[in-house]
């Protein structure tokens, strides 16, 4: 567990509807709310950085496609090449 000195305390506001949505998984999974929001924004900040590398993947691979310079010397990938 992180110690409480390295929390931030923040305030938001959140639609009635979604708090009370809140509420219920609270009781459900007996859980606070903080760390609902916490493993909520985890998963989130997760998904954007995978996303981001997926952009950077695609990028470099139309790249990759693009520049015959860069693959130029695949011709001599062949298996039986020695």
């Amino acid at each position: 567990m992180i110690p409480q000195k390295d929390y931030d305390r923040i305030t938001f506001s959140l639609p009635r509807s979604m708090n009370l949505a809140l509420d219920n998984l609270k009781k459900e999974i007996k859980s606070s709310k903080s760390e609902i929001i916490k493993l909520a924004l985890k998963t989130y900040l997760t998904q954007q950085k995978a996303k981001k590398i997926q952009e950077a993947v695609d990028m470099m691979a139309q790249e990759y496609e693009n520049d015959t310079g860069l693959t130029e010397m695949t011709i001599i990938d062949a298996e039986d090449f020695v």
